[in-house]
């Protein structure tokens, strides 16, 4: 059956519909292309229409919607004369079994509660009568001493029994409260991702002959996105990275997505209705966001690996198309490299309920060679750092996105993925690794301080000790620096750089050595700087 593509002017209607003489159907979800802001969701629907001028109200589409974006594609013989767009109030809200099993509780609390009141209503009572029937002995006469000891002995028990069972009573009334409140409170964030409008189009009809005629309706939803994020597991620092792409999905569309076709794509939809025109290109510099937490290991140490417990990823449920066990989820994905954008596609139907929570999928796997070298930087971290270099990464569609870093079976933390960068090789810290120990001292016997006229002179000497404690050689770029200065008054020397690569420039010294098993070596530099006496310099 020929389809046209028919372009409709949407008006927004929030009046509710009516079912006078109309044929309602509902749309049924058949696949979505998650952007990263935003999804297009598209849905078919099928009528028996007469001939002639027909009402058609097409339900269950997502109220949350970009209107402007909406487009029907429908049979040959049928003619679309006008649409609306709105939404249906009317819909009853569908409870999920997660807030039915949190009303049971709170039901059970409720219950619970009312037990209690009921007790302390109960003991409050009881006192009150038990302190009527006090008054009233003691305003008697004739009681005898013996008699009156012992009523207030009486008196006095049962009072004290009362009081505390009232105080338990009260205390476990607070408990049960605070629970209630949580779980009402609870209730309540579940009920408001869970919406109880839906969108609906009313589309008038002129239609060559009575029968059946299938639709199709396709917008863009503005709340669903998914966002990338990675592991990277390593098990020696002689195989390759084994790099686990990944995605978080959510939506908020207020349509469930059971069995529907996924895809995932990189690009931003673009909704303007002009036709492009080319302007000048200009280039500029970019600077990503996450990019100090890629390069040194000081700000590694910092920002880029964390003492973060590792979250346990579950592939969320297929409804009721499984995949055999032997396979996996991404054994169902699909690549496409597109020149502005990468699509992945999950060719097995799946399921995102519409409550906003992320759901994990797993979209492959890759097997990627890396040059491990370990990094320090003594004068701001004690630690040395596990680093991975990847030639030709651009090959691999990454997106900026977080990283959990395994290394050698143990979590070590996070890092960042910056696919944004400009070098050659994309470099990522996996860790640090105690069992490379770094030292720094100033060697206070090859530091001196001097007065030359009205000048003085200090002499800097520091050593770095490095001490190998694995089984096997390390190759090591180990970093230190020297002051500089742009100040006439103020003289800096760099006496001996202790064979490092000296970039006078910047100040940076640097060694590029390989240390075998369980070797120590230690490394040694030394300057100078020359300033007036009468002044202070920020010399370390």
């Amino acid at each position: 059956m020929k389809r046209i593509l028919i372009t409709v002017s949407i008006l927004i209607s929030i009046t509710a519909f009516g079912n006078d003489g109309r044929t309602i159907v509902n749309a049924r979800l058949q696949s979505v292309t998650v952007y990263r802001s935003g999804a297009e969701m598209v849905h078919t629907a099928s009528a028996m229409l007469k001939e002639g001028s027909n009402e058609l109200v097409i339900d269950q589409l997502s109220s949350n919607i970009d209107v402007n974006s909406i487009q029907v594609k429908v049979s040959d013989g049928v003619t679309i004369l006008g649409t609306e767009f709105g939404k249906n109030h009317l819909v009853g809200s569908v409870k999920t079994a997660r807030v039915k099993l949190l009303e049971d509780s709170l039901e059970v609390l409720r219950k619970d509660l009312t037990k209690i009141d009921i007790g302390i209503t109960t003991n409050t009572e009881l006192q009150q009568v038990l302190k009527n029937n006090r008054d009233i002995k003691g305003s008697q006469t004739g009681v005898s001493v013996a008699e009156l000891m012992k009523l207030m002995d009486y008196y006095k028990l049962k009072s004290d029994e009362l009081q505390v069972e009232l105080v338990q009573l009260q205390g476990k009334r607070g408990k049960l409260q605070e629970s209630f409140d949580k779980l009402e409170g609870q209730i309540k964030e579940e009920n408001n991702k869970n919406t109880s409008t839906t969108g609906q189009i009313t589309l008038q009809l002129q239609v060559s002959d009575a029968g059946k005629y299938n639709f199709e309706v396709s917008y863009i939803a503005l709340v669903a996105s998914w966002n990338p994020f990675y592991d990277l597991r390593v098990d020696d620092i002689k195989n390759p990275i084994k790099l686990i792409y990944k995605a978080n999905i959510s939506q908020s569309t207020g349509i469930d997505w059971k069995q529907v076709k996924l895809s995932l794509s990189t690009a931003t939809p673009n909704q303007s209705g002009t036709a492009p025109q080319l302007t000048p290109w200009f280039l500029g510099y970019v600077y990503p966001r996450n990019r100090m937490l890629m390069g040194s290991p000081g700000a590694a140490a910092s920002m880029a690996v964390r003492n973060e417990s590792l979250d346990e990823v579950v592939v969320i449920g297929y409804g009721a198309s499984k995949a055999p066990k032997a396979k996996k989820l991404e054994d169902y994905v699909s690549v496409s490299d597109n020149t502005l954008n990468v699509t992945f596609d999950i060719d097995i139907p799946y399921d995102i309920p519409t409550n906003g929570k992320e759901q994990t999928a797993v979209l492959k796997t890759l097997q990627v060679p890396a040059t491990y070298k370990h990094s320090a930087i003594p004068k701001l971290d004690k630690d040395a750092y596990i680093i991975a270099d990847i030639l030709d990464w651009q090959k691999l569609n990454l997106l900026p996105g977080n990283a959990n870093v395994i290394l050698e079976g143990t979590y070590t933390g996070k890092t960042f993925i910056d696919p944004n960068a400009t070098n050659d090789t994309l470099s990522l810290t996996l860790g640090k690794d105690k069992r490379v120990a770094v030292k720094r001292d100033k060697l206070v016997d090859y530091s001196s301080v001097k007065f030359l006229g009205s000048n003085k002179l200090q002499k800097f000497t520091y050593e770095i000790t490095v001490k190998n404690n694995k089984n096997v050689a390390i190759s090591l770029d180990l970093k230190d620096q020297f002051p500089l200065t742009t100040n006439k008054d103020i003289e800096v020397e760099l006496i001996d750089g202790g064979g490092s690569k000296v970039n006078n420039d910047t100040g940076l010294l640097n060694w590029l050595v390989t240390i075998a098993a369980g070797e120590s070596k230690k490394f040694k530099f030394t300057y100078s700087i020359k300033y007036p006496k009468d002044k202070l310099v920020n010399v370390q």
